[in-house]
């Protein structure tokens, strides 16, 4: 059960990385700033929700492994 917490709570980890290295770099490296809609900004609003849906499977599992580890 703590394995599989460990597991969900390095994913939000490195998918937090990914954010704070990778949007700023998706900003910076945009080829025309002004359009709204182009693939940068795309990829991160995909890396975004992956990171809101990890962070919702990493609450799900936390509690769940609270609740079979102390009986809650």
């Amino acid at each position: 059960m703590l394995a599989l917490n460990g597991i969900t709570t390095n994913a939000v980890l490195f998918a937090s990385l990914l954010l704070v290295i990778g949007v700023p770099v998706l900003y910076m490296t945009q080829s025309d700033p002004s359009d709204r809609r182009n693939g940068q900004i795309k990829r991160i609003e995909i890396i975004g929700g992956v990171w809101f849906h990890l962070v919702l499977l990493q609450a799900i599992v936390g509690e769940y492994v609270t609740h079979q580890t102390f009986g809650l």
